[in-house]
C-alpha cells in the first residue's frame, strides 16, 4: 500500500479521533480567519477616505462621524445646515447677531457645499456646485474624464465605479431617488441625464454621483421636513473648508458657538481615527496572533498525542516490510490530509458566518459597497494550520527512527 493509501485507511477506521481531530482544527481556523478579516478591513477605512480641504462644518454630533459622513460616505444621514450660512461664509460676507457681535468671514480660500438629496440603488447622491473641481490644492481636485460639469436642470456627473459597476455610459438616463435618511420616498424619482463621469477618486466618493445644489434642494422640497428643518428646502449637510493660516480659531470661534453648527478639523479627527482604529488594530492582531498560536499549539498537540498512539502500529508496519521513509510520508500524508481537510470545512465556516458578523458590528466596520472583505485574506490561516498538522509529525518521525521494534513489539 502507498503511503497515501495508509493515510486514507488510517483516518477512516479511526474516525471518532479523525472527526474530532479535524472539528478542532477547522474551528481554529474558522476563528483565526474572522478576526484576521475583520483586522484587515478595520484598517482599511482610511483607503476610502476623501481628502476634502482643512476643516468640515457639520451639525453638532461627534467628530469622528462628521468626518466619516461628510468624506467617506458612511453613517446616517445628516442634519442639516442652513444655506444662508454658506453662503456668507463663501462670500465673506460679516456675520452680525442680535447682541451686535460682529464676525469676519475672511479666514478661508475655499467653502465647497455637500448635500445628500437621492440615491441610485445604493450609491448616494451628492449636490455640490462647481468649487468641488477647483480647489486651492490642485492636487485635490478631481478631474472629468469624460463629458462636463451638471450645471443644468436633471444633469448628473457620476463617479468612476458607479459607471464602471453599472456599466453607465455619457447620455444615459439614470433613475435617482429621493431620500433624506429613513425617509427615502419611491414617489420622489427621476431620471437624471449622464452628463460626464469623473476619473477615479482612489475614495469613497467613486461610488458617488453628483450634481447641482439646486437639483438637490429642488428634490428636497417634495419631502415633508417640518421638524427636521426650519430653513425649508435651503440647506445643505456640510461644507468643506480650505482655510487660510490661523483660520481654525476664528471659524470655531463663529461656528461652534454661534450657530447650529460644529467645525472638526480634519487632520485632527483624522489622526483621533488612526488612534483609535490602531489600537484596535494591534489589539485585534494580538488577538488573531494568539488565537492562531494557540491553534497551532493544539493542532500540534493533538497530532502529536494521535501519533504516539500509534506506536505499535508504526512498529508492526516496520516489522512487515515497511521503510521507515514511507512511514514517514505516510505519517506527513495523514496530517496534510488533516490540514487540507480542516481548513476547507474552517473557511467555509469563514465564509457563511463572516457576513453575518459584519452587519453585527454595523458602523464599527466601513461600509461593505465601499470595501469588500475576500475569503481569500484568510489564506495565512491555511497555511499556518497546514503547516502545524504537517510540522507535528516532526517528533512522531524523531521517534520513529529511534524506536526499537523488538521491544515495541513486546507489548502486543
Amino acid at each position: 500500500m502507498t503511503p497515501f493509501y495508509l493515510a486514507l485507511l488510517n483516518l477512516s477506521r479511526r474516525k471518532i479521533p479523525s472527526l474530532i481531530s479535524l472539528a478542532a482544527i477547522a474551528i481554529s481556523v474558522a476563528c483565526s480567519g474572522i478576526l484576521l478579516r475583520l483586522n484587515v478591513l478595520s484598517s482599511s477605512r482610511f483607503d476610502t477616505l476623501a481628502r476634502g480641504g482643512d476643516a468640515v462644518i457639520g451639525a453638532k454630533a461627534g467628530g469622528i462621524e462628521i468626518l466619516l459622513n461628510s468624506l467617506n460616505s458612511e453613517g446616517p444621514y445628516p442634519d442639516f445646515l442652513p444655506y444662508v450660512l454658506y453662503q456668507s461664509l463663501k462670500a465673506h460676507n460679516p456675520v452680525q447677531f442680535e447682541d451686535q457681535t460682529h464676525y469676519e468671514t475672511t479666514f478661508s480660500d475655499a467653502v465647497i457645499p455637500i448635500l445628500y438629496f437621492a440615491k441610485f440603488k445604493n450609491y448616494r447622491v451628492i449636490g455640490t456646485d462647481e468649487s468641488f473641481l477647483k480647489r486651492p490644492v490642485p492636487d485635490d481636485s478631481p478631474l472629468l474624464l469624460k463629458g462636463r460639469w451638471a450645471s443644468g436642470s436633471q444633469e448628473i456627473v457620476l463617479g468612476a465605479l458607479v459607471a464602471r459597476e453599472q456599466g453607465i455610459k455619457l447620455d444615459d438616463q439614470v433613475p435617482i431617488t429621493g431620500w433624506i435618511g429613513d425617509a427615502q420616498n419611491q414617489n420622489i424619482q427621476e431620471n437624471f441625464k449622464v452628463v460626464g463621469i469623473f476619473e477615479p477618486f482612489s475614495s469613497a466618493w467613486d461610488h458617488a454621483l453628483f450634481s447641482n445644489i439646486s437639483e438637490g434642494q429642488r428634490m428636497l422640497s417634495a419631502f415633508d421636513l417640518s421638524g427636521r428643518s426650519i430653513w425649508k428646502n435651503q440647506v445643505l449637510n456640510y461644507f468643506l473648508l480650505y482655510l487660510h493660516p490661523g483660520g481654525m480659531v476664528p471659524l470655531k470661534d463663529l461656528i461652534n458657538k454661534r450657530t447650529v453648527g460644529q467645525v472638526i478639523s480634519v487632520p485632527e479627527e483624522r489622526q483621533k481615527l488612526e488612534d483609535l482604529t490602531g489600537t484596535g488594530k494591534l489589539l485585534g492582531f494580538f488577538v488573531c496572533a494568539l488565537v492562531m498560536l494557540l491553534g497551532g499549539l493544539s493542532v500540534a498537540a493533538m497530532m502529536i498525542t494521535r501519533f504516539d498512539a500509534m506506536t505499535v502500529q508504526l512498529a508492526v508496519l516496520r516489522a512487515i516490510g515497511y521503510r521507515k521513509g514511507e512511514i514517514g510520508r505516510w505519517l506527513l500524508w495523514e496530517g496534510l490530509l488533516l490540514g487540507l481537510g480542516a481548513c476547507l470545512l474552517g473557511g467555509l465556516i469563514d465564509f457563511l458566518f463572516f457576513p453575518l458578523i459584519r452587519n453585527f458590528l454595523g458602523s464599527a466596520l466601513p461600509d461593505p459597497t465601499l470595501i469588500s472583505s475576500s475569503i481569500f485574506q484568510s489564506s495565512p490561516v491555511w497555511v499556518i494550520a497546514i503547516l502545524a498538522t504537517t510540522g507535528a509529525i516532526v517528533i512522531p518521525i524523531m521517534r520513529l527512527y529511534r524506536q526499537d521494534v523488538h521491544q515495541s513489539l513486546r507489548g502486543l
